[in-house]
């Protein structure tokens, strides 16, 4: 063996004295590093996750502020103790976005000073009168919102005493960690298109073909009037129809009693009006509200699933023929079969005859209407094949007696207030 490649000589070892430490040493460095960056993904993770639970909790409380908006909005919040402003006696969509009536502004003074429409009248801020305010809906954490009520993009706030078609509400969350959420929803007024083009509309079938069944009567004691009973919008024709032939029957046979000008017009028709696809569509969602509202308690609704009589009020469906007797009516009334009236039915509102399209009135009182009807004569439920145009309505005037039918802004838009204001779209950002 050559002892000059021997590595057991002592001598020959000198320069390998120290190698096991800086191994350990590169070893135990490279350890270190790998628990630092595992002690720091840890605590990455920790903090976000920390962030992640506050954003969702700042989402929640953004969440919580669309749906008391939406609440105070259909009318199921009570107002604060402050006095109301004269003639304000509750919520609407005009005083939700005018700031001296949706903020706590008592007498209109030393109130809520924001510029802002933010609901401080109706939502339970800290304190309704001083800007900046904020409700709390959680105190472990603390979770908070504050809304803001504005109207949409290109949108105009109509002189008084009108109402806007839509709000813009939007909604601030605050959770931990300064976390913050904002949301917005579009809320529409009415639960349907509010379009309302005549005191009476009469959808009648292509080319008035066949034409519809009109007889208005023959009294000066008949009124049929456009002008607006409430005094608070423009005129409108008594009579709207669809084609030139109802037309030119409308007018004429109108002007045998006492007819306000124009007696009648072709009108434009409100969207569900526009086919019968979508008057089917209308009627199958008028008949799933009110099926829910008379399930609920109290009941909101009254649903007819056999046809009946009474003197309607609040929200009916009736699903078959219908006989309204002396008394007073008001509300939402929707006949999907024959509509009968006796002498001195009196109603206020909104009156749907859809489907049999069949109105008969009946003199021998001196009832009155006020507000609008809508008579169109439509396959629902739908025949097999469903029909692609509409048939012709009818309106029938029997006997003597007072009859007044005429428009009324304010009846209809009460009756408008009686379903939910629909939301029609939200967003986060």
């Amino acid at each position: 063996m050559n002892q000059t490649q021997s590595t057991h000589d002592p001598k020959m070892r000198k320069n390998e004295r120290g190698a096991a430490l800086i191994t350990s040493l590169l070893i135990s460095t490279l350890l270190l590093v790998a628990g630092g960056a595992l002690i720091q993904i840890t605590s990455m993770s920790t903090a976000n996750t920390v962030d992640a639970t506050a954003e969702t909790q700042a989402y929640y409380g953004a969440e919580a502020g669309l749906q008391a908006a939406l609440n105070a909005l259909r009318g199921n919040a009570a107002h604060t103790g402050s006095a109301l402003p004269t003639g304000m006696t509750t919520i609407n969509f005009r005083n939700a976005v005018i700031a001296s009536s949706s903020n706590d502004c008592p007498n209109g003074v030393n109130g809520d000073p924001t510029a802002a429409a933010r609901l401080s009248r109706w939502l339970p801020y800290s304190n309704t009168q001083t800007a900046g305010t904020r409700v709390t809906v959680g105190t472990s954490p603390t979770v908070q919102y504050d809304v803001v009520v504005s109207l949409p993009p290109g949108d105009v706030l109509p002189a008084s005493p009108l109402k806007p078609g839509r709000l813009l509400i939007q909604a601030t969350g605050y959770g931990p960690r300064s976390a913050r959420k904002q949301m917005s929803m579009i809320v529409a007024r009415a639960a349907f298109d509010p379009t309302v083009p005549a005191m009476m509309t009469l959808v009648g079938a292509p080319a008035g073909v066949p034409a519809m069944s009109f007889d208005s009567g023959n009294s000066a004691n008949h009124v049929y009037s456009g002008v607006d009973h409430a005094g608070l919008a423009g005129t409108l024709p008594a009579f709207g129809t669809t084609n030139v032939l109802d037309n030119t029957q409308a007018t004429a046979d109108a002007s045998r009693n006492t007819t306000s000008l124009p007696a009648s017009a072709i009108v434009g028709l409100p969207t569900y009006l526009q086919s019968p696809a979508a008057a089917r569509a209308f009627l199958d969602q008028m008949q799933a509200a009110a099926i829910f509202g008379a399930a609920q308690s109290p009941p909101t609704a009254t649903y007819l699933p056999n046809g009946g009589s009474g003197n309607p009020t609040g929200f009916t469906f009736v699903k078959g023929d219908y006989t309204m007797g002396s008394g007073s009516g008001s509300g939402i009334l929707v006949v999907t079969g024959e509509l009968t009236t006796n002498g001195s039915t009196d109603f206020n509102g909104l009156c749907f005859v859809l489907g049999r399209g069949w109105v008969n009135r009946n003199g021998g009182g001196g009832g009155a209407f006020y507000g609008a009807t809508f008579v169109a004569d439509v396959d629902w439920p739908a025949q097999n094949p469903a029909l692609t145009n509409f048939g012709a309505p009818i309106f029938n005037f029997n006997g003597a007696g007072n009859a007044t039918m005429q428009y009324d802004s304010a009846a209809i838009d009460n009756a408008l207030n009686l379903l939910p204001a629909p939301v029609l779209g939200v967003c986060e950002y």
